[in-house]
């Protein structure tokens, strides 16, 4: 898809392109970790959902962070046309040094729907039985949750955003003490 430069007219174009880009990754490491261990697939169900909402939710997540820099240098866009139209926002916009009102509450819908991704995978990650596995999504979860919230107040077309040493230390701290 991304060899075509295809767009994205829906949001649901957009998670279906992630189903074939982020979440086979999720999946083959939770299969890699329970072969190695020789563990049986209990609640698999479950879990994969999980891995597929985290696993969609990041790649959503650095589309967000890397939109402008993914249209300049790729020719990209993966917001869904049917955003920038609700938003009456112009593709161009990519292109300007700062967000106007109306980019800024279109990253901040899709962030949303991005966090309701994340409140989805939380009980699933929370089923994956080897520990280290699980501790490593939980703070990969936190780590998503906290770009969300940066993403909803800081301006992707101004700065690069992404997380402190600090965040990253709460984010590691809080998924580990998360049971």
């Amino acid at each position: 898809m991304d060899a075509k430069g295809k767009k994205y007219k829906t949001w649901n174009d957009l998670v279906f392109y992630c189903k074939y880009s982020a979440n086979p990754v999720g999946r083959f490491v939770i299969d890699l970790v329970y072969q190695k261990k020789n563990l049986s697939h209990v609640n698999f169900k479950e879990i994969y959902l999980a891995s597929d909402c985290l696993c969609t939710s990041l790649q959503i997540i650095n589309h967000l962070q890397d939109c402008k820099k993914d249209f300049q240098e790729l020719k990209r866009i993966y917001i869904p046309e049917s955003f920038f139209k609700k938003h009456s926002v112009n593709k161009e916009i990519l292109k300007v040094r700062d967000s106007n009102t109306n980019f800024f509450d279109l990253v901040f819908e899709m962030v949303e729907k991005v966090e309701i991704m994340l409140t989805k995978s939380d009980k699933g990650l929370r089923m994956i039985e080897p520990w280290s596995l699980r501790k490593e999504t939980l703070i990969i979860l936190n780590i998503a949750k906290k770009l969300c919230y940066l993403l909803k107040i800081e301006d992707v077309l101004k700065k690069n955003v992404k997380l402190s040493r600090i965040d990253l230390i709460f984010c590691f701290i809080k998924g580990i003490i998360k049971q």
